[in-house]
């Protein structure tokens, strides 16, 4: 069994916090419900999940999943502090899953799967991938980033599993990788001129990135395809905000 923690300490206002008349995305409602509640059910609704945490404004928070959840932590100032106050409330080295708190799509089924996948190749970080064409099957409204890569099209998911240490040890090494998440070519440049190179031309593989990865992170570093769409569909705009309310209004009924 695996901890998971569910960051939700957004303090910044966008504009889909605006549309939404909110100051923090995992408190938008559908149907009656704040998004970050859909994410703990398929938590706990996983084979794999042990205890949930969320780091994030506990007031808000807790008269909707108060009752659903390990604890509620108040966040720092920066995504890497939420990280840290939740690896210091576990204090284990056993293997965690982090996610955003902004992915209300996401199921039980979509985590297992990353899961077993990650503990199969012997993961230390792993990540999820999955395929433009399995995307826009079945969310062709969507609007994703995508990465061309040899293998194919892909676009990256918004939950991650990893090992406790990998963070301590290479706290900002991650930091730099996260900010540049959605912006791949930053860190393809990380990875060096040779991965500029071929993914200018469209010729980087996989294996090449995981390696690499391996390499700098000095941890066995996975992609991982999925079957699972709903680990990549996240609210970053109000377009994004309609297409999850269609379909989280279709699963409800």
């Amino acid at each position: 069994m695996f901890n998971a923690l569910v960051l939700a300490g957004t303090k910044e206002k966008g504009p889909l916090e605006i549309t939404a008349n909110v100051e923090n995305k995992a408190l938008i409602i559908i149907n009656d419900r704040p998004i970050i509640d859909y994410i703990i059910d398929a938590l706990n609704n996983s084979k794999n999940i042990d205890k949930v945490l969320v780091v994030g404004p506990k007031n808000e928070l807790f008269p909707y999943i108060g009752k659903k959840v390990e604890e509620i932590l108040e966040p720092g100032d920066s995504i890497l502090e939420n990280m840290e106050i939740g690896l210091n409330y576990f204090n284990s080295k056993s293997n965690l899953l982090l996610l955003a708190s902004d992915i209300p799509l996401i199921t039980s089924q979509a985590i297992d799967e990353f899961i077993n996948k990650c503990i199969e190749r012997d993961a230390y970080i792993g990540y999820p991938i999955i395929t433009k064409d399995d995307i826009v099957k079945k969310y062709p409204e969507t609007i994703r980033t995508y990465v061309k890569m040899k293998e194919g099209t892909f676009c990256g998911g918004n939950i991650v599993f990893f090992k406790p240490e990998v963070f301590f040890h290479k706290r900002e090494l991650i930091k730099e990788l996260y900010d540049n998440r959605k912006a791949n070519w930053k860190n393809a440049k990380i990875l060096g001129f040779k991965f500029i190179i071929k993914f200018l031309f469209k010729t980087l593989t996989l294996d090449e990135i995981e390696k690499k990865v391996t390499e700098i992170v000095g941890y066995k570093s996975v992609a991982v395809k999925i079957s699972h769409p709903e680990i990549m569909i996240d609210l970053d705009k109000p377009s994004d905000l309609e297409v999850i309310k269609k379909y989280l209004k279709k699963y409800l009924y």
